[in-house]
């Protein structure tokens, strides 16, 4: 059973902003420090400066020789078994983190690093290429222990999402970044036969760290070793019938063998080539599809976007169904749009609790319509703002000015509100450019545009999902 089956959320991995864990063993899925560094969103930056802040305690400690601060800081990276990710175990309540002699383990790994004991490590992810012995599942637990008490922030928002139960329970050891110090604190959080659940992000995930130190070695380390070989008279190079020289792999492979302290030599005389890799990884990396996500998990629940749209037809419009017709939206909008918006949050108070936006996306800013409401239209949307109105009639001015009241600095000048039928669609159009024309923009989806949408889904063509939207946004503005 997975945690969405477990209270009945009738939504797909697809529909979902975290990760739908099973509740009987792990799913192989890894929370890498590098995915949440190259977010742009706040909740990723708050995590993100939190890494980093204990990662430069962690690496002073252990420059300056303080083995009492950096035992302190290491010795208490309890298993984190609430997030169900890692080495699949058939009973994730027995572990597989760190702890025990695995801790010991850790502890002998950062202390005896020559990277670690000279200050060049900066990032917790480059770990993985310059320590020996540490492999992605210490990285992905030690990053889970540092940014714990978000998750659990982000797990009762997911929870308040969705109306599943939460109790006030021992969270276990969090880190305190007053003084630095690990502590034991109550949270509330929902609770499965007795074991405490913390959801995690599906953006923060891996198969295994973006920073890998194999690709580093081949791809980059050898690469600039063989243009440094490559040139008459030198020992490595061959010469080819057409007099072309080269250099293989293989040779330098055998002059260079591969390990983590000679990673560590070569770039600290290099840097420059792992700034490179990281620049690399950074126009190239991809956040994990929720197809990827779902083929981790045993017996997934597949999305059926022609299901969802037979949910939508028997939703009756009216009062009576308006909350049925929210949580649709909120599930619909997750499954169209993927990680293009992210951390959904219903009925988000504003204006000290005076207002409320029906529904509050992060945007995340990384492709398609969503990112080009900023880079191409210069439109300030850190967030997208919906409104649902399951409504029988045509919408009127009061909704179009409950939407203009949402805007702000803070929040942007973007906003779509869902409504079940748009009749009038010259007048409906007429109220958005008149927004527009005071550069804030409102678009309309009725039931029809979230079928073609939910259509767009279903056969994965991501493109005409944001040229659907551009359309959108070129009727109000032209």
């Amino acid at each position: 059973m997975r945690f969405s089956e477990k209270y009945n959320l009738n939504a797909t991995q697809w529909e979902l902003d975290f990760v739908d864990i099973p509740l009987n063993k792990d799913i192989e899925l890894y929370v890498d420090p590098y995915a949440i560094n190259i977010e742009t969103d706040d909740f990723s930056n708050e995590c993100n400066d939190l890494i980093v802040d204990y990662f430069d305690q962690l690496i002073l400690s252990i420059k300056n020789k303080d083995k009492k601060t950096t035992s302190r800081l290491l010795s208490n990276l309890h298993e984190p078994n609430e997030t169900h990710l890692g080495l699949s175990q058939t009973d994730p309540k027995n572990g597989r983190g760190i702890g025990g002699e695995k801790a010991k383990g850790i502890l002998k790994a950062f202390t005896e690093s020559k990277a670690a004991q000279t200050g060049f490590l900066t990032d917790l992810s480059d770990c993985v290429l310059l320590i020996p012995g540490i492999g992605r599942d210490n990285i992905s637990d030690i990053t889970t222990n540092i940014i714990k008490e978000k998750l659990i922030e982000y797990t009762q928002e997911q929870c308040k999402l969705y109306n599943i139960p939460t109790q006030k329970v021992n969270a276990g050891l969090l880190f305190d970044f007053t003084d630095y110090h690990w502590k034991s604190k109550y949270s509330e959080l929902p609770v499965i036969n007795g074991n405490r659940i913390i959801l995690v992000p599906k953006i923060f995930v891996r198969y295994a760290p973006e920073v890998n130190e194999q690709k580093y070695y081949n791809n980059f380390v050898l690469e600039y070793l063989k243009a440094e070989h490559l040139k008459p008279g030198d020992s490595l190079v061959e010469v080819l019938k057409n007099n072309k020289l080269r250099v293989t792999k293989k040779k330098l492979k055998e002059i260079y063998p591969y390990s983590r302290e000679y990673l560590y030599d070569f770039t600290k005389q290099h840097p420059e080539i792992l700034v490179k890799y990281k620049a690399t990884l950074r126009t190239k990396s991809t956040i994990l599809n929720d197809q990827e996500i779902e083929n981790k998990q045993d017996n997934a629940k597949k999305l059926n976007s022609l299901d969802l749209i037979k949910e939508l037809q028997q939703i009756n419009s009216g009062s009576n169904q308006a909350t049925t017709y929210h949580n649709f939206i909120t599930r619909a909008l997750q499954a169209i749009f993927g990680n293009r918006i992210r951390r959904p949050v219903k009925e988000q108070e504003i204006n000290e609790g005076r207002k409320r936006i029906d529904i509050f996306f992060e945007n995340n800013n990384i492709k398609g319509f969503f990112k080009e409401l900023n880079s191409v239209h210069r439109i300030k949307c850190p967030y997208i703002l919906f409104e649902c109105k399951n409504y029988s009639v045509d919408l009127k001015n009061p909704e179009f000015d409950q939407m203009n009241g949402r805007f702000s600095k803070k929040r942007g000048y973007f906003g779509i509100i869902t409504c079940r039928e748009n009749k009038n669609k010259q007048l409906m159009l007429s109220r958005c450019r008149d927004f527009a024309n005071e550069e804030k923009y409102i678009i309309l989806l009725d039931d029809n545009d979230i079928k073609n949408l939910l259509e767009f889904r279903q056969n994965n063509k991501e493109q005409e999902i944001d040229d659907y939207m551009s359309d959108k946004m070129k009727e109000i503005l032209i």
